[in-house]
C-alpha cells in the first residue's frame, strides 16, 4: 500500500516537474527594425545556446523553445549588437541603433583587428554587400571606384582578364602590385577568389597599417576575410543565381570595301603614282564579324551555420563568360569550405579554398589594325579556308586577324588550392599565443596550336603556315607560409595597452617545363609527343626558389580612446639579395587626438572629431628569382670539337651582387569626422611617399657582350596625394537611402633620378618606342613631336612645332606630348530601398590623363589594313584645311613618327553598374519555405561619357599587339611591365554592356 503510494506521488511530481519545465519554455516572435524600418537578415541567437535564427525581409523573426528567462542577442554588421531579456514575453520586438556610423566596427590589420575608432593610420574597407552588386570574372575590378586611394585598371571586357591595381600611385618601376593577403596567408592576387565567399576586405594605405608587412608593403596592403560562418545559428542555405548576355558597348566607324577603292586610289595619286584599283565587290565588316553577343551566368550556393563553440561555411560557384570577340571566353568553378573551433582557451580557425579556371584569348583582333574589307570572309580554294591581302586592291599588305583568331586554339588552364590553420592559445586573460600555417598552391597549363593554312604570300611570315605549331607549358607554383605570434593586451583605469611580436618564415617555389615545335603529322594531332624529334623543338624550363624570413612587432596605447599611439618595426631577409644585404628594416610611428572626446569640445553638428598622422618605411624587393646572379643561357655560343658538335653557354645578363631594398619614406596626415547624429561620414588624408634605391634596367654597351640590362638601384620616385571619403544616410518613411563619394587627387606622381630614360614596349615592327620615363617627369609619359591642329595646307603633312626654338625641327624638339597618370579618380554610390523594392547606382570616374590610341596610328596612317571613315577627310589638293594629314606609303615627311596627334583625352565619367530588385512578400505568398527571395535586374557598363575615340577609356594592359611578340614562345608570352607601358592603347579588348536577371533565395 505504501509502495503504491510513493509511485503515485513520483509519478506526480514527475508530471508537475514537466508541466513546469514546459511552461518555462515558450515561443517567441517579434519584429526588428531600424529608424522604423523592418531589417531582414539580422542575426537572433539565444544566449548561451546553440539555436538561431535571421529576421525575414519584413524583419520578422520566429524561434521556438525559448526559455522564458532567456536572453536573446541580435547582431549584424554595422549595427550595435543588443542583449534583450525575454521575461516570460512571447513578443519581443527590437529597435536596432547604428553603430557609431560603424566607427566600432572592427576591421582587419595586420596580425590583428582594430575597431576603426581606435585606428592611427589609413585604413579603407568594403564588405560583402558592396562587392555582389556587380558580377565580375575578376574580382579585383569590383574594387575599382569605390575606395579613395585605389585606382583599378581593367582589362577592357576580356574575360577573366587581369587588373592593374594601384595604391596611392606608382611606388616602383619594377612592380607596383600590393601585396594581398586572404585569411592570414600572402597570395599572389585575389583574381580567383569568389566574390560570394567574401565577408570583408582592408586595404592598408599608409606606413603605419602597411610597415608590419615590411617587405612587400610599399605598393599597399589588401587584406580580404573571407566568411566562416556564424554561431549559434541554425543552418541557412542561400541560392543566388545571375544569367544574361554581354553585347559591344561600342562600334568604330570603319571604311566599306568602296570607300576603301578611293581610298586607295587617292593614297596612289598623293604619292605620284599611276596605279589606280578597280572595286572587286568585296566589302566585308570585320568589325561586326568579329564582335559578337556572348551569354553570361554565375551560379553560387552556399550553406552556413553554427553552435555555441563551432561555426562553419561551404560554397559552390559556377561562373561562365562567353566574351563579346570571337575566340575568347573564361570559365570559373570555385569550391570552399571554412570553420572555425572554440575549445575553451584554443581556438581553431580553417580554411580551404578550390579553384579552377580556364580562359581563351583572341590574340589577334587589333593586331597591326584591321584587315582590308576588300579581303572576303572565306576562300575555300585555300588551306585553312581563308584568304589575306594578296592583290593591289586590298592594300600592300597585313594580315587577317578574323581568320588568325578562328584558326587557333589557345587556353590556358589555372589551378589553385588555397589552405589555411590557425591554432589560437589564450595563455591568460590577457596573453595569446598563436601560429598560422598557410598554402598557396597554383598549377597553370597553357596550350597553344596553329594549325597549316595559306592564306597569301605578301607578308607571308603570319599568312603563310607550312607547318603546324604547338606549344604546351605547365608552371606549378606552390609558397609556404609558418608564422607564429605572440599577442598582449591589457587595460588599467583609462589606458589601453595592445602588443604583437611574430616571425614569418615564407618560402616560394616555381617550377615549368615545356615544349614548342612544329608539324605534327595532322592537324587533327595536337599533342606534345607527335612532335618530330629534331633541332627546331624549343624547351622551356625553369626551377626557382626564394625564402623570406622576419620579426615583427606592434605596439599600441590608448589613453581614454582619447589619445593614441602606435608603433611597429619588421626585419625582413630575403634569399634574392646577395649576403651583405638580404636583411632590411621597416619602422613606422602613428598617433592620433579624439579632440570630441575632450572636456573644451562642444559642437551640435560634428559628433566626432579624430585628427591623426603617421610616418614610416616600407620597403620593395624584385619580382626575380636571382637578381644578384648572371644569367647564361644554352645554345648560344656552340662550337665544335674534333668535327663534332658541342654546345655552349653565353652570358647575356650582368649581375650588380650590391642589389637592395627599395624603400619608400611615408608621411601620412588624416582626418575622421562623423556629422547629424552619425548620418554623415568624412575622411580625408594627404600623403607623401619618396621612394628610394629605385630598381632600374641599365642599358650598357654591345661591347660588354651581353644582350639584356642590368639592373641597379640607380632610381627614385616622388608620389603625393590627397584623398577623401564622404557618405551620407538617411531614413524618411519608408524610404532609406544612402549617399558615397570618393576622391583621389595625385599632386605629384613623377620620376625622380634616373640615370637614363626608360624606354616602354615598342607599338610597331618598326620598333616605334612612345612611352618613356625621364628624371622629373610622370612615369611613362608620351614623347613624340608636338603638333598643330591643321596640316600644312600644301604638303597635307603635320606641321610640328619648333619645341626648342633653334629654327631646326629635328630629333632635339621631341618632348612630353602626354601623361597617362589621371589628376584625380573617383567614384560616386547611390543606394536605397523603399518598401519591398531596392536599387543601387555605382559610378566610377577618371581625369586628367592621355591615352596613346595606337588603334588610331594603325587605322589611320599605317599602310596596311582598313581605315577609319575618318580618313575621307584627310589631306587631298582640294580638301587642304584639316588635321588629318595625306594618305601615302612612303611617308616621306614622317608623319607616322610619335606625334601628338594620336594622343587623347581619357578622362571619363562611367555608370559601372545598376541593380534594381525586388523582395517577394513571402508569408504573403504562402512561400514558407523561404526566408527571403530577391529577384533583380542589373546592368553593368550602362554608359560612358569620354572623348576618347577609341573603344574604351578604361586602358589597362600593353600586352599583346607587338609588346611582347618577340619574346617567348607562341603562347608562352611574357608579361609586359605595364608600369613602362601605361595608356598605350595598342589592342584593348572592348568593353562589354551587360544585361543580367537575378534571382537570391534564403532557406
Amino acid at each position: 500500500m505504501k509502495k503504491q503510494t510513493l509511485k503515485k506521488l513520483m509519478g506526480f511530481a514527475i508530471m508537475l516537474c514537466s508541466f513546469s519545465l514546459f511552461a518555462q519554455t515558450i515561443k517567441v516572435t517579434g519584429v526588428v527594425t531600424e529608424d522604423g524600418m523592418p531589417v531582414p537578415g539580422i542575426n537572433v541567437a539565444i544566449k548561451g545556446e546553440a539555436k538561431g535564427t535571421t529576421t525575414d525581409f519584413d524583419g520578422k523573426y520566429a524561434i521556438g523553445g525559448v526559455s522564458s528567462k532567456a536572453v536573446l542577442v541580435f547582431s549584424y554588421l554595422g549595427l550595435k549588437t543588443q542583449e534583450v531579456a525575454v521575461n516570460g514575453r512571447a513578443v519581443v520586438d527590437v529597435a536596432m541603433l547604428a553603430d557609431s556610423q560603424t566607427l566600432d566596427e572592427v576591421v582587419v590589420v595586420g596580425y590583428g583587428t582594430s575597431s576603426k575608432r581606435e585606428l592611427t593610420g589609413s585604413v579603407a574597407s568594403i564588405s560583402s554587400k558592396e562587392l555582389t552588386k556587380s558580377v565580375a570574372s575578376n574580382p579585383t575590378t569590383l574594387l575599382q571606384g569605390k575606395m579613395s586611394g585605389i585606382q583599378v585598371e581593367s582589362s577592357g571586357g576580356q574575360p577573366g582578364g587581369s587588373a592593374n591595381v594601384f595604391i596611392r600611385g606608382v611606388n616602383s618601376l619594377s612592380n607596383a602590385s600590393p601585396l594581398y593577403i586572404v585569411d592570414g596567408v600572402i597570395v599572389q592576387n585575389m583574381d580567383y577568389v569568389n566574390p560570394s565567399d567574401i565577408l570583408d576586405i582592408s586595404v592598408l594605405k599608409d606606413a603605419a597599417t602597411a610597415a608590419i608587412y615590411g617587405a612587400r608593403a610599399a605598393n599597399g596592403v589588401i587584406l580580404i576575410k573571407t566568411n566562416h560562418g556564424r554561431k549559434n545559428q541554425e543552418m541557412e542555405v542561400r541560392y543566388n543565381a545571375r544569367i544574361g548576355f554581354d553585347t559591344p558597348s561600342k562600334y568604330l566607324d570603319f571604311l566599306d570595301g568602296e570607300q576603301y577603292t578611293s581610298y586607295l586610289n587617292q593614297r596612289f595619286a598623293n604619292d605620284g603614282s599611276a596605279e589606280r584599283v578597280t572595286y572587286n565587290g568585296v566589302s566585308t565588316d570585320w568589325q561586326k564579324k568579329n564582335l559578337k553577343s556572348g551569354l553570361i551566368q554565375d551560379h553560387g550556393l552556399s550553406l552556413q551555420g553554427g553552435g555555441e563553440t563551432a561555426s562553419y561555411f561551404a560554397s559552390v560557384n559556377y561562373f561562365k563568360q562567353d566574351g563579346i570577340l570571337i575566340g575568347s571566353g573564361f570559365k570559373r568553378l570555385n569550391a570552399r569550405l571554412n570553420s572555425e573551433y572554440n575549445f575553451r582557451k584554443l581556438k581553431i580557425t580553417q580554411t580551404l579554398g578550390i579553384t579552377e579556371a580556364t580562359i581563351q584569348e583572341n590574340n589577334w583582333y587589333g593586331f597591326d589594325g584591321t584587315t582590308s574589307p576588300t579581303v572576303a570572309l572565306s576562300n575555300a580554294a585555300n588551306a585553312g579556308g581563308y584568304e589575306a591581302p594578296s592583290t593591289a586592291i586590298q592594300g600592300p599588305g597585313g594580315v587577317n586577324q578574323f581568320a588568325l583568331a578562328s584558326l587557333e586554339e589557345n587556353s590556358k588552364k589555372t589551378r589553385t588550392l588555397f589552405g589555411g590553420l590557425k591554432f589560437d592559445y589564450k595563455i591568460t586573460d590577457n596573453l595569446s599565443a598563436g601560429i598560422n600555417f598557410g598554402l598557396d598552391y597554383k598549377n597553370l597549363n597553357s596550350f597553344q596550336f596553329t594549325p597549316t593554312y595559306f592564306m597569301s604570300t605578301v607578308d607571308a611570315v603570319r599568312n603563310v603556315n607550312d607547318k603546324n605549331d604547338l606549344t604546351e607549358y605547365n608552371k606549378t607554383t606552390v609558397n609556404l607560409l609558418v608564422e607564429p605570434t605572440l599577442s598582449y593586451d591589457t587595460k588599467f583605469g583609462k589606458n589601453k595597452i595592445a602588443a604583437v611580436a611574430g616571425y614569418t618564415y615564407y618560402k616560394e617555389n616555381q617550377q615549368s617545363s615545356g615544349i614548342y615545335g612544329q608539324g605534327t603529322p595532322s592537324n587533327s594531332i595536337k599533342v606534345v609527343g607527335a612532335l618530330p624529334s629534331n633541332s627546331q623543338l624549343i624547351l622551356l624550363g625553369e626551377n626557382n626558389t626564394a625564402g623570406l624570413i622576419s620579426y615583427f612587432g606592434r605596439l599600441n596605447y590608448n589613453y581614454d580612446d582619447r589619445y593614441l599611439l602606435s608603433g611597429t618595426i619588421r626585419r625582413d631577409a630575403s634569399s634574392r639579395f646577395a649576403a651583405d644585404n638580404q636583411s632590411g628594416y621597416f619602422p613606422s610611428i602613428s598617433g592620433a587626438w579624439n579632440i570630441s572626446k575632450e572636456s573644451f569640445w562642444k559642437s551640435d553638428v560634428i559628433d566626432y572629431f579624430k585628427l591623426r598622422t603617421s610616418y614610416g618605411v616600407l620597403g620593395s624587393y624584385p619580382d626575380t628569382f636571382y637578381p644578384t646572379q648572371a644569367v647564361y643561357l644554352a645554345n648560344q655560343s656552340n662550337t665544335s670539337f674534333g668535327g663534332a658538335n658541342a654546345t655552349g653557354l653565353a652570358q647575356t645578363t650582368l649581375a650588380d651582387p650590391n642589389l637592395s631594398w627599395e624603400t619608400t619614406k611615408t608621411f601620412d596626415i588624416g582626418v575622421d569626422l562623423t556629422f547629424l547624429n552619425n548620418k554623415m561620414n568624412f575622411t580625408a588624408d594627404y600623403y607623401s611617399k619618396n621612394i628610394n634605391d629605385v630598381l632600374v634596367a641599365i642599358n650598357i654597351p654591345s661591347t660588354a657582350g651581353v644582350s639584356l640590362p642590368v639592373t641597379r638601384n640607380a632610381g627614385t620616385l616622388v608620389n603625393k596625394g590627397f584623398e577623401f571619403d564622404m557618405s551620407y544616410q538617411k531614413t524618411d518613411g519608408d524610404f532609406h537611402y544612402k549617399v558615397g563619394t570618393n576622391f583621389s587627387f595625385n599632386l605629384v606622381a613623377k620620376a625622380g633620378n634616373v640615370p637614363a630614360p626608360i624606354l616602354g614596349p615598342s607599338i610597331d615592327e618598326d620598333l616605334r618606342v612612345v612611352n618613356r620615363t625621364v628624371a622629373g617627369q610622370p612615369i611613362g609619359s608620351f614623347y613624340g613631336y608636338k603638333v598643330e591642329d591643321k596640316v600644312n595646307p600644301l604638303t597635307g603633312d603635320f606641321v610640328r612645332v619648333d619645341v626648342n626654338k633653334d629654327g631646326v625641327i629635328d630629333e632635339k624638339d621631341i618632348t612630353n606630348i602626354g601623361n597617362p597618370t589621371p589628376d584625380f579618380t573617383y567614384g560616386l554610390t547611390f543606394s536605397g530601398d523603399y518598401k519591398n523594392f531596392d536599387f543601387s547606382l555605382a559610378f566610377t570616374g577618371v581625369q586628367g590623363n592621355e591615352i596613346y590610341n595606337v588603334g588610331k596610328y594603325y587605322n589611320m596612317l599605317w599602310q596596311d589594313g582598313g581605315k577609319f571613315t575618318s580618313v575621307l577627310n584627310s589631306w587631298t589638293p582640294t580638301n587642304t584645311d584639316t588635321n588629318i594629314p595625306k594618305a601615302s606609303i612612303t611617308d616621306a615627311a614622317g608623319n607616322k613618327e610619335p606625334s601628338s596627334f594620336f594622343v587623347e583625352d581619357g578622362s571619363y565619367l562611367r555608370l559601372k553598374n545598376i541593380e534594381i530588385g525586388y523582395n517577394l512578400p513571402i508569408k504573403t505568398l504562402g512561400m514558407d519555405a523561404f526566408k527571403s527571395l530577391r529577384v533583380s535586374f542589373n546592368v553593368q557598363n550602362a554608359f560612358v561619357i569620354t572623348k576618347y575615340s577609341g573603344y574604351d577609356p578604361d586602358v589597362a594592359s600593353t600586352n599583346g599587339g607587338r609588346a611582347n611578340l618577340n619574346a617567348g614562345v607562341p603562347g608562352v608570352r611574357p608579361t609586359v611591365n605595364p608600369l613602362l607601358g601605361r595608356g598605350l592603347d595598342a589592342r584593348t579588348y572592348p568593353n562589354a554592356r551587360t544585361f543580367m536577371l537575378g534571382l537570391q533565395a534564403t532557406f
